[in-house]
C-alpha cells in the first residue's frame, strides 16, 4: 500500500515541476496528445494551448512561433491539427545531431524508430529541409502512409522559422 502511494507521490512532483509547455507536450514520446488541437470554432482544446496564439491557421494546422524549452530541447515553432488530421510537430532550433542527443537524455531515445512512426505510436526526429541548423519532431497520425506523407511533411516544408 505504501509503495502505491510513493509511486503516486513520485510521479506528482515530476509532474508538478514540468513548465506548462512541458505539460503540453507530455504525450510527446508516444504521440498521443489529450486535446491538444484547435476546434473548428478556432479555440485551443487544451488549457496550456490557450496560452499561445497561432501565427497562421491554414490547411487543417495551427502554426505557432514560440521560443520554448522542452526538456533541453530549442523549440522555436509547433503545429497542431485544426481539423481532422492527426499531426503534431516541434520545430527544434538545433542540428539533428544534437536534437538526436538532447532527445535522447530526455526521453531515452533518438526518435528514429521509423516503423514505430508509422504506426503512429513514436515520433521521428527529421531534418529541417529548409534549414540544416534546426530539426523537426513529427507526430503524425493518420490511416494510410499516404495519408500522412500527403497531409504532413509537404506542409512543414513550406513553413520556414
Amino acid at each position: 500500500m505504501w509503495k502505491r502511494g510513493l509511486v503516486l507521490l513520485a510521479g506528482l512532483q515530476l509532474t508538478g515541476c514540468a513548465t506548462p509547455f512541458e505539460r503540453m507536450w507530455q504525450g510527446l514520446a508516444t504521440c498521443e496528445f489529450t486535446d491538444l488541437y484547435v476546434d473548428e470554432t478556432g479555440r485551443p482544446a487544451n488549457l496550456q494551448l490557450a496560452n499561445y496564439t497561432p501565427y497562421k491557421v491554414s490547411d487543417g494546422f495551427a502554426w505557432y512561433k514560440v521560443h520554448e524549452e522542452l526538456h533541453g530541447l530549442p523549440v522555436v515553432g509547433f503545429i497542431v491539427p485544426a481539423s481532422s488530421f492527426e499531426v503534431h510537430a516541434l520545430f527544434v532550433d538545433t542540428p539533428i545531431a544534437n536534437a538526436r542527443r538532447l532527445t535522447h537524455n530526455a526521453y531515452g531515445s533518438e526518435f528514429g524508430d521509423e516503423q514505430k512512426h508509422d504506426e503512429g505510436s513514436a515520433p521521428l526526429l527529421l531534418r529541417d529541409p529548409n534549414n540544416p541548423k534546426r530539426s523537426i519532431i513529427d507526430c503524425t497520425r493518420g490511416e494510410s502512409d499516404g495519408e500522412q506523407e500527403d497531409s504532413a511533411m509537404p506542409a512543414m516544408a513550406e513553413v520556414g522559422f
